[in-house]
């Protein structure tokens, strides 16, 4: 069964990362604040946040209030 990853690169107030993994249904999400990882080995601190829809998967355009 194929499963869905997402590296997602938001550009507001400065670059923030975000780490989603498709589970059961939805998009489970980590921030990653401190960007991504230079190199191999490299780690960074990942914070869980609340879950995502699937269909926010491959959503490009802003983001209405």
């Amino acid at each position: 069964m194929p499963m869905i990853f997402v590296i997602h690169l938001h550009r507001a107030k400065g670059e923030k990362f975000y780490l989603r993994l498709e589970k059961d249904g939805v998009l489970k999400n980590w921030a990653v604040p401190r960007g991504l990882p230079d190199s191999p080995g490299a780690r960074r601190l990942a914070v869980q946040i609340s879950d995502a829809e699937l269909s926010v998967n491959g959503f490009v355009g802003p983001i209405s209030k």
